[in-house]
């Protein structure tokens, strides 16, 4: 790739043109996006802070999970879950959410993760619940909100698990779900 400044204010990219420029564009966007969140990040002293907007984050993930500012908050709660010592992201209870994305693959990373957040913001509100599934449920029932509110939006976006469990935490089933699923509580 060559690349020419014959202009100092503005220089066009020679080999790969309008890829070149998308993927320089996709860049900097992302830096744009990022380096507030990373600021805000390092300006957040104490734990307590952190938590809350853990979550923040995770309700509004939640509740308007198409959102433009959501990749920096997924970012932000990922990083935060992984070195957070005293909160454990489970695994995704469900085997069958890792399956998502081949009914729909257009939102079923977003509401894989969500599952994520949605267990770190239930451990952070109840630090002394240790029991893995009760956890693990309070993932989904975070899933299942982001799928709520992702439905409103494009209502043809179904994934039929997610209905079928939409029936169950409706008839106040999901964590006796989550139970039956030994996969999900064995150690």
């Amino acid at each position: 790739m060559e690349v020419s400044f014959e202009n100092p204010l503005a220089y066009s990219v020679v080999g790969r043109g309008t890829m070149a420029r998308k993927h320089l564009a996709v860049l900097l966007m992302l830096a744009a996006v990022t380096l507030p969140c990373a600021a805000k990040m390092r300006t957040l002293s104490c734990p307590q802070e952190q938590r809350a907007r853990v979550v923040d984050y995770a309700r509004s993930l939640e509740e308007h999970p198409l959102a433009k500012d959501n990749l920096a908050k997924r970012m932000w709660l990922t990083e935060w879950i992984v070195n957070a010592p005293d909160v454990n992201a489970l695994e995704t209870c469900c085997k069958e959410l890792q399956s998502l994305d081949q009914i729909n693959n257009t939102y079923s990373e977003q509401l894989r993760m969500q599952a994520m957040y949605s267990q770190a913001a239930f451990q952070v509100e109840h630090p002394d619940v240790k029991n893995r599934a009760e956890i693990q449920a309070a993932g989904l029932a975070g899933t299942l909100r982001a799928y709520r509110a992702i439905l409103k939006f494009d209502p043809s976006a179904k994934y039929p698990l997610l209905d079928d469990l939409l029936s169950l935490e409706k008839k106040g089933k999901l964590q006796k779900y989550v139970q039956q699923q030994t996969r999900c509580v064995e150690d």
